[in-house]
């Protein structure tokens, strides 16, 4: 199913997890047209300004997928509650750069730098959301001290 002219629901429900331990993966209705709010809202407009696909590492999860890869079942990546989330990045692309223009360009719920360190541009990846319902525009850096993971809020 095509979200946009160049998203599709497919590649942001694939998983390599969900295809190994036999997780149904699929999204219901109204998680669809989250999914799809943040495809034509977050996702395509990145994809038209930089000209290059996607590189989507973790789309919409269920909540069974969420539990057996140790994340939260109230991950915005579920769909529920009026949003959706991706993580992704673009080949060629600083994700640094890519996140700033997102910043500066685009209505989000929370945008995440994950794991960047500063002239490593490949390092890292961004997670982005996004509400149908009320977008908080939050930047946070998502960064490793002292062997666990601590988000600050981003202000670059």
């Amino acid at each position: 199913m095509k979200l946009t002219a160049n998203i599709t629901l497919d590649e942001l429900c694939k998983s390599q997890v969900s295809e190994r331990k036999g997780i149904n993966n699929n999204p219901n209705p109204a998680q669809i047209e989250n999914i799809k709010a943040l495809a034509v809202n977050v996702l395509q407009p990145i994809r038209s300004h930089f000209d290059k696909p996607l590189i989507i590492s973790s789309g919409f999860r269920c909540a069974e997928l969420c539990v057996a890869i140790g994340s939260s079942i109230n991950s915005q990546h579920v769909a529920d509650n009026d949003c959706a989330a991706a993580d992704f990045e673009i080949p060629g692309v600083d994700n640094r750069e890519l996140a700033l223009w997102i910043k500066s360009e685009l209505e989000y719920d929370q945008l995440i730098l994950e794991f960047y360190k500063d002239n490593e541009p490949t390092s890292g990846w961004i997670h982005c959301s996004y509400s149908t319902n009320t977008n908080r525009n939050q930047s946070l850096r998502a960064m490793r001290e002292e062997g666990k993971v601590i988000y600050k809020p981003w202000l670059e």
